[in-house]
């Protein structure tokens, strides 16, 4: 049988409310606040929930960001499979940046090289993490694989092989995938997609998992 390699692509569980946070007398970068927001108590659950479903059975290991939410979302699934949670920095969220007049989040998409003050663009972000993917791809061929990451981020690695039909104001995303639409919708939080690649790692087949939690 072909030794195929499947990755699991997943966004970090459902964070706190912000508005639940008053950060007026912490003088940290805004930068570090923000990879250190947390999950909510509903994005707990959801992320114990995930970590029982039959889709990771014989899993083999798992990489994360460095933020808060992505590593408490994976706490759970790598608790559940004795498994280490490798922290790979590349993984991280596109760095928003110090925001001007204009929210450029959108525009992002489109533009590649557009981003903020201190931010990042989208082909800084697609190109750090797509050289992640392959170190992980290369390194564990033929495993099963979880890469908890995020929103955007996510969406810049999968337009390196998806093309981005549309996204709306409200982030609904619609990806096809050789000529067939994968995604339709706003992600939720967990939101999955498998990635699956033959032998020779090429990339086969991109899915997204529905999973109700």
């Amino acid at each position: 049988m072909e030794n195929l390699t499947e990755v699991f692509l997943i966004r970090h569980s459902k964070k706190i409310n912000q508005e639940l946070i008053d950060n007026t007398k912490n003088t940290e970068y805004f930068q570090t606040r923000r990879e250190k927001i947390v999950l909510s108590i509903e994005g707990e659950r959801r992320a114990e929930k995930l970590s029982k479903l039959d889709i990771f059975n014989n899993l083999d290991i798992i990489f994360s960001s460095n933020y808060a939410r992505t590593i408490q979302t994976a706490k759970y699934l790598a608790e559940s499979k004795n498994l280490v949670i490798h922290v790979d920095e590349r993984f991280n969220e596109r760095k928003f940046g110090i925001r001007g007049e204009e929210d450029i989040t959108i525009k992002q998409y489109y533009d590649e090289n557009l981003k903020n003050p201190e931010g990042e663009c989208r082909k800084e972000v697609s190109t750090r993490m797509e050289e992640a993917f392959w170190d992980v791809i290369h390194n564990n061929k033929g495993k099963k694989i979880a890469i908890f990451t995020h929103g955007a981020s996510m969406t810049f690695l999968l337009m390196n092989w998806c093309k981005l039909e549309n996204i709306s104001k409200e982030k609904r995303k619609t990806l096809s995938f050789n000529n067939k639409i994968i995604v339709d919708k706003v992600f939720n939080e967990p939101e999955v997609f498998k990635i699956t690649l033959d032998g020779e790692n090429k990339i086969i087949k991109i899915e997204n998992i529905e999973v109700e939690l």
